[in-house]
Parts: C-alpha cells; structure tokens; sequence
C-alpha cells in the first residue's frame, strides 16, 4: 500500500471512537489511579482504546474484500471478536487483585479493566450514547458508594489467643466468652493446648464480630482476668 492511498485512509477516517474510548477509559482510570490502584489512568485507556480499536477494524473490511462467503462473513463477525475482547482480557482484572491475610485488594480495579473493555466494544459498534450513559453509571458507583460504604462496619474474623497458668484454664475460660458475649463477639470455634506441669496454657479462639478498632479494648479487658498472662489478636484467613 503507498502512501498516497494511506493518507487519503487517514483523511476518511472518523476518529470519533478512538477520542471517546480515550474520554471514557481515562475518566474511569482516573478515579481508580486517585485510590492508588495499580491498574490506573494508562491501563484503562489502553484497555478502552484497543477494545474500540478491534471493534472498528472488524467492520471495517479491506477494499474490494467484501465477505461473500459464511466462513468470510464468521471471520469479520464483530461480535465474536468482541466476546474474545471480554475473555481475554480477564488476565488483567486477575493481576489487579492482590491478597495480604484476610484482606482482599483490587477486586473492584480488576472489574473496572473489564467493565472499560465492554465499553471499548459498544463504542466500536458506535453506540455512543449507551458507552457514555454506561461511564456515567460507572462513575456514580465508584465515587458516591464508596463514601456511602465508609459509614458501614464491616463483619470481620479474628484469631484471638489467651495464654496462662494451667491452674487458671476453666476459670478464664469461663470468664473469657462471658466477656466476648457482653460485647457481642461470636465466638466460631474453640481450641486449645495444655502442657505437662507448669508449662501455661494456650486458648485459640476463631472469632467473628463488628468493626476493626476495637482490637485494643477487647486485649485490655482480657488481660485484667484473674490468670491471664498474656493475649494476641491476629488476622484468620478465610478460605
């Protein structure tokens, strides 16, 4: 192909889907690179732009290779390559999540980076006003949600351990989920260690209760029971 016949491609171009998918990809990065997501501003306008991109270029045949068969016909389907967009691109939603303990980080990226790739597709398929309507929904449900979350208290699960003299077991266990119950921690499972002699005594609790700062309070009541020696509070991960 020469150059002329290039430029003159260019010329008939219309650059509509590529500087919306640019709008719309980078306002959604944009949000995301604000929380300090790995998958922020760039990530989502390359996702966006090159969804749109293989969007058009599916439609677009080449000239005088007008699809005459069924096999030609399946082969540009934009369809198809749009659900082959919204399979593939599941390994960078995947490399967004990262896990630390019991706690969960970069669902919500990895959704945006597919959510961002539909709108790539609709945007091809020059529905417009659908891929802005769909920015917008986007937009409310990350910003106005998020501050509307910050008032819930989260159920959260704990790993709560008590050590002391072997002497004092059934007492400060005794006392220990009467404790729990006043302050409304479940107590899901029960376990414990006994050694031979002197040797303290170790309870393992598996608890589940409200809120991530009353870690302090609940040590504090513990290690003013008669026997207890010592307290840990730790994360329990789920599986």
């Amino acid at each position: 192909m020469d150059l002329p016949t290039i430029f003159t491609q260019l010329s008939q171009l219309d650059p509509t889907p590529l500087l919306l998918a640019i709008l719309v990809g980078g306002a959604i990065g944009l949000e995301r690179e604000s929380h300090g997501r790995p998958a922020g501003l760039r990530t989502h306008i390359m996702v966006c732009l090159s969804s749109a991109l293989l969007i058009r270029a599916s439609q677009l045949l080449p000239a005088g290779a007008e699809a005459t068969t069924l096999v030609e016909r399946i082969v540009y389907d934009p369809n198809r390559i749009g659900a082959g967009i919204v399979t593939g691109i599941g390994f960078l939603g995947a490399a967004a999540v990262i896990r630390s303990g019991d706690i969960v980080r970069g669902i919500t990226t990895g959704s945006c980076v597919w959510a961002v790739a539909v709108l790539g597709i609709v945007i091809g398929q020059g529905e417009y006003g659908l891929a802005l309507s769909g920015a917008g929904i986007m937009l409310v449900v990350l910003i106005a949600l998020d501050r509307m979350f910050r008032w819930v208290t989260p159920i959260i699960y704990r790993r709560l351990i008590v050590r002391g003299p072997p002497s004092q077991l059934v007492p400060v266990s005794r006392e220990l989920l009467a404790l729990l119950r006043e302050r409304r921690i479940s107590v899901q499972d029960l376990s414990g260690r006994l050694g031979i002699g002197s040797a303290p005594f170790e309870l393992e609790l598996r608890i589940r209760c409200r809120g991530q700062l009353q870690a302090p309070e609940v040590l504090e009541s513990i290690l003013e029971l008669d026997g207890v020696v010592s307290a840990e509070w730790s994360h329990l991960s789920i599986r």
